[in-house]
Parts: structure tokens; C-alpha cells; sequence
């Protein structure tokens, strides 16, 4: 077992505890400041994988098992976009840590959320031993599980926007 191996092992424990802990609890939704942690993932995923991995070693199998991964997570985050319940608060509290964003709503995804995001993590764990074992490089990279992660949150997001935004178009004509 390498240390890269270790390192990835910790960072998707972490990773299942941080979004685990956000599936499972009500939290008040700013869509705006959603996009700020598949942002960071995939900044940091890819200045990883710029260190980490040599352009010159990738392999159209390095590329087909990144774009599969990708497309999965997308599609598993839309899910659990598509998933997530939301609830009116009472009156808008201030989100985030400086107070300024008002959230309206407050929502979470459940135990379904929890299961799909496992799914992912399972998927991804799979994913990076086969690929290993045909050859591929990029596969094992720390950078590409923050890809695959930040790929999962930006879809979730931009389900959860889409949702909000109806919600309260429909809100809006039912008050004219």
C-alpha cells in the first residue's frame, strides 16, 4: 500500500463524513454559495492532477475512464438534486458565516442522498482498481476524486436552482 493510497483513503472518508453530515441534516439553502465547494474541488482537483500526472502519460483509457466517471457523478448529483426535499422557513435567516446571504428555504436529502452519495463513492473506489489494474494513471490521482466530487456537487447544485427557482415562480404567481 503506497502513501498516495493512504492519502486517498483518508480524503474520501472524509469526504463521505463532510457530505454525509450535509445529506442527513436540514440546512438552509443560498444557491449562490452552493457553487463554492465543487468550485474549490475542482480547482484543487486540477492543479493536483496538473502535478501529479504528465500530459504525455495520458492514455485514451486514462481519458474514456475520466469522462466516464464524470458523466456518472453528474448524473448521480442531478439525482440527488432531483431528490432533495425542501422546506419553508418561518421567516429568512442569514447564512454563511459573515450573515449576509438570507436563505428562505432549508432542505436536505435523506437517507436516499446518503445512499446515492455512497454509490458514488463505491463507483469511484471500483472504478480506480480496475482502471489501475488495465493501466491507467490517471485513475489513481487524488485530483480526479476531487473532479469526480466537484463533478457530483455542480449537478446537485444546478438541479437545486432549477428547483428553487420554479418553487418561487410558483410562489409568486400564486400571491398575484
Amino acid at each position: 500500500m503506497t502513501l498516495q493510497m493512504i492519502a486517498n483513503g483518508l480524503l474520501i472518508l472524509l469526504l463521505i463524513v463532510w457530505i454525509g453530515v450535509r445529506q442527513m441534516t436540514w440546512r438552509p439553502v443560498v444557491v449562490s454559495r452552493m457553487w463554492r465547494s465543487p468550485l474549490i474541488l475542482g480547482i484543487v482537483g486540477c492543479a493536483l492532477i496538473a502535478q501529479q500526472v504528465k500530459p504525455a502519460s495520458i492514455t485514451p483509457l486514462d481519458i474514456a475512464v475520466l469522462v466516464g466517471e464524470l458523466l456518472f457523478s453528474l448524473g448521480v448529483g442531478a439525482w440527488m438534486g432531483a431528490i432533495a426535499h425542501f422546506r419553508r422557513l418561518p421567516e429568512p435567516v442569514a447564512a454563511g458565516r459573515d450573515g449576509r446571504d438570507l436563505a428562505v428555504y432549508e432542505s436536505r436529502t435523506g437517507a436516499w442522498g446518503m445512499s446515492l452519495w455512497l454509490v458514488v463513492v463505491a463507483v469511484r473506489i471500483v472504478v480506480d482498481v480496475l482502471a489501475a489494474q488495465a493501466g491507467s494513471h490517471l485513475a489513481a490521482a487524488t485530483g480526479v476524486i476531487l473532479l469526480v466530487f466537484a463533478a457530483n456537487r455542480v449537478a446537485r447544485t444546478a438541479v437545486f436552482a432549477a428547483r428553487l427557482e420554479r418553487h418561487a415562480a410558483v410562489g409568486r404567481m400564486m400571491v398575484e
